[in-house]
């Protein structure tokens, strides 16, 4: 029976063959870890996803912290450059007020003038004018009743009075030229006082600018002076009518007694007398012309009264205006340096 050869021998598992020098052999893999506890890995990713939203947050309200600022800076700039901005429009305003005080005194005199003769400015020569035409009349009425009511006819012999010749001469005269349209007597001419006081920037301030007036003191100081401007065209206004009214009553009346003195003029001219119905109408020349005299003397001191009041409320506003303006310019100073 044939023999067979032995099978080879194998170094063991782990062993380099025989006749091999040893190589080195890669470390067995470590054993694996323990699976991380399911309550574990939440935690941590809780605690991650904690300071993550933290952050956002805390960013966010920075965010927000600073843009409100910064809205908050510019909001309070924009209000404080408004409120300067309107000062200023107020010292302009009030300025520009008081110096409507100057067209006051063109037409009644300044307002230191209070003194009874000089209280009524200009208008003193329109009253003495007035009068004077009135003593004029008055002394043409007198020599009609002295030459024809007392002289009963005897005319003649009162005509010899030249001056009175000379009164019905200019008398005459006037009426012509009065009647051409040429007449230099006594011309009224209606007054126009009222000041043309500026309120836009007070109605601005009471409509919505109250808000960023800080210094209230100085609002309420304000209100007063405008105040005090209402009361001085209410004032001026009430002149204004008294002195028109009284004189176109007066103007009326003394045009109407010129009318019957003319009649009487040509009567006397024609006829070299005085009818019984001239006679009469002659007195009540005279009683209507007393009337006229003290209406107008009444006007004037009622207009003296006025005037005057009216002038010491102009002397106590200009003291407040000035006295405002200086306060709302160290106010817009103050203001500006903050």
């Amino acid at each position: 029976m044939a023999q067979h050869p032995p099978p080879p021998m194998y170094p063991p598992t782990g062993q380099p063959p025989m006749g091999y020098p040893p190589a080195a052999m890669p470390s067995p893999p470590a054993p694996p870890s323990a699976p991380k506890d399911d309550g574990e890995k939440k935690g941590w990713m809780n605690w991650e996803l904690f300071i993550d939203k933290t952050v956002d947050f805390i960013l966010i309200f920075v965010g927000l912290y600073a843009a409100t600022a910064l809205q908050r800076y510019q909001d309070d700039q924009k209000e404080k450059d408004e409120y300067v901005l309107l000062l200023n429009d107020f010292k302009h305003e009030l300025e520009a007020n008081r110096a409507q005080h100057g067209t006051i005194e063109q037409d009644l005199g300044p307002a230191d003038h209070q003194a009874s003769g000089v209280v009524l400015g200009p208008m003193e020569a329109t009253f003495s004018r007035f009068i004077k035409d009135l003593d004029a009349d008055e002394d043409l009425v007198h020599c009609l009743h002295r030459d024809y009511a007392k002289a009963k006819g005897k005319a003649k012999a009162a005509r010899s009075d030249p001056r009175c010749a000379q009164l019905y001469a200019a008398f005459e005269k006037e009426a012509a030229e009065h009647a051409s349209g040429k007449s230099t007597s006594f011309k009224f001419e209606p007054a126009t006082l009222s000041p043309f006081y500026r309120y836009e920037v007070w109605q601005l301030y009471l409509a919505n600018s109250a808000k960023i007036f800080k210094n209230k003191e100085l609002a309420v100081k304000i209100g007063e002076a405008y105040n005090n401007m209402h009361v001085i065209e209410k004032q001026v206004a009430d002149i204004e009518t008294t002195y028109n009214d009284a004189f176109m009553r007066q103007v009326g009346r003394a045009a109407a007694t010129d009318a019957e003195l003319t009649e009487i003029i040509h009567d006397e001219e024609t006829d070299h007398d005085l009818s019984a119905q001239d006679l009469a109408l002659l007195l009540h020349i005279a009683e209507s012309m007393k009337e006229e005299r003290f209406g107008t003397l009444e006007a004037k001191s009622v207009l003296e009264l006025k005037v005057r009041r009216m002038k010491r409320t102009v002397q106590e506003t200009n003291k407040e205006i000035d006295a405002l303006v200086a306060q709302i310019k160290a106010e817009a100073h103050k203001v500006s340096k903050k």
